[in-house]
């Protein structure tokens, strides 16, 4: 479905974002029926974002598509180069991964462009790890065009051309104009990887830049019509990547701590620390396994909250993710594993279950 929903527009239809939140529901159901593994979205948001910026944005407008989401405050200090994306993470719920891989240094500045016919992409940065690639990127026009997004980004090894990611992985991705430019585009798009599979060195970053007619974007029903929107060639930008991404291990922690949800046990099998994600993987019993309405149930309800300690302060690391498994569930928040915090504790929260906010302790120094 992600392949189709990339092929320029005269191609296919795309789909609303509506109708693919909807196609993923049925899915579900679908699922369910067979009994095979169980994969969706943590939340309507996580969903949406990546649907809308798979599928190219259409039917949605831009100027709607991050509200603030208050999950992250930025940092004060000076990103750099990078500051134009202050803003991108003012209204992203991963905020605190961008903010502390840039506090650490960990990230390559690429600054690479390529253009064609009034259309420009630069590649910013790139951040890495065992498990997903993240970039960071500027889209510009020319010649009164009015950018609508960056609908496309493909990822491939520049040997042999070949996706360096899994066809089946999900990507996901966000952005907004620049402050005070309809001309102006600053985006994120990030890979799932897999650490078992060697990740190629020479990669091409390969765009395609949507965009509307000079008055077009101020116009409500913009992104409704196939018509309306004008798109760029392929721009490709080839780079290597920085070896110091691979340095750094996953750290897994198996901890097999049972606690309740609704009145079912639930077991935190373990979590996996890196410095872009935390992962946090659940079991269920034997019997929960295919029992799909408890499942739904309780995946809904599933925790969405770390708290770390760095130095004297507590962060709330909050949950970007979630799916099913064969075993039960995996939960996705950001990180700042990079600080080296001193503790990591699972928010239980108050309810049906226990008469206050419980923890669970994932790592404590």
């Amino acid at each position: 479905m992600l392949n189709d929903a990339e092929r320029i527009p005269q191609e296919q239809k795309m789909e609303s974002a509506a109708a693919q939140i909807y196609a993923i529901q049925a899915g579900l159901e679908l699922g369910k029926k067979r009994g095979k593994k169980l994969m969706f979205a943590k939340s309507a948001m996580a969903v949406l974002t990546a649907a809308v910026m798979v599928a190219g944005l259409l039917f949605f407008n831009p100027t709607q598509l991050l509200p603030q989401q208050g999950t992250s405050s930025v940092e004060t200090e000076d990103w750099g180069v990078l500051e134009p994306f202050k803003k991108l993470a003012a209204a992203d719920i991963d905020a605190l991964t961008l903010e502390s891989a840039i506090r650490n240094d960990y990230v390559q500045i690429v600054n690479k462009s390529a253009e064609s016919n009034g259309y420009k992409i630069t590649l910013n940065a790139v951040l890495a790890d065992e498990n997903k690639i993240m970039l960071l990127y500027t889209g510009t026009t020319s010649g009164g065009q009015e950018i609508y997004n960056v609908n496309s980004v493909w990822l491939t090894d520049a040997v042999t051309g070949q996706s360096v990611v899994d066809k089946n992985g999900s990507r996901s991705g966000m952005g907004l104009h620049a402050e005070d430019s309809i001309y102006t585009w600053l985006g994120k798009t990030i890979y799932p990887l897999d650490k078992n599979k060697a990740f190629s060195k020479e990669v091409v970053a390969n765009f395609q830049i949507a965009s509307v007619d000079p008055g077009m974007l101020a116009k409500p029903k913009t992104g409704t019509n196939l018509a309306d929107m004008r798109y760029s060639d392929r721009l490709k930008i080839n780079f290597t990547i920085d070896s110091k991404f691979w340095e750094q291990k996953t750290e897994t922690i198996v901890l097999n701590q049972p606690f309740m949800i609704d009145g079912q046990e639930v077991k935190l099998a373990e979590v996996e620390l890196s410095p872009l994600s935390i992962v946090v993987i659940y079991t269920l019993s034997e019997e929960l396994k295919t029992d799909w309405d408890v499942r739904n149930k309780i995946f809904g309800n599933t925790p969405n909250e770390l708290i770390s300690r760095v130095g004297k302060h507590e962060v709330e690391n909050k949950s970007n993710g979630g799916s099913g498994s064969e075993d039960g569930f995996i939960s996705y928040f950001s990180s700042n594993v990079l600080d080296h915090p001193k503790s990591i504790r699972l928010k239980l929260d108050a309810g049906t279950d226990r008469e206050k906010d419980e923890y669970i302790d994932i790592l404590k120094k």
